[in-house]
């Protein structure tokens, strides 16, 4: 129980950094350090199960050549946008460790 403790911390944390990075005014290339190691783990720790494997690798892909294209452009600047807010989605509907237990129990 306690190594779950920790990674609901760590999901916190990601999570909180990952949404600042979302909703920043403006987007800096030393800013893709910050929250760049922490997008795996965001993305296979986000509640849609339907979500396949290559779907979470395509939006790691469309991320990273949103923030290698420059100047930006319209298109990777959109990119972006929608694959930050697909991930958000998926973040939003992650069921809290509290829910899965009690799911289990069941």
């Amino acid at each position: 129980m306690q190594t779950h403790g920790k990674g609901l911390v760590v999901l916190v944390l990601f999570t909180s950094n990952f949404i600042g990075m979302c909703f920043s005014r403006s987007l800096h290339y030393q800013f893709y350090v910050w929250y760049f190691h922490t997008l795996p783990y965001l993305l296979w720790s986000g509640g849609v199960k339907k979500m396949a494997h290559l779907l979470r690798v395509l939006i790691l892909g469309l991320i990273e050549l949103s923030w290698n294209t420059y100047p930006s452009t319209n298109y990777s600047s959109l990119s972006l946008h929608v694959c930050h807010l697909i991930a958000l989605l998926c973040l939003w509907f992650n069921p809290t460790p509290a829910a899965q237990e009690k799911a289990k129990r069941r």
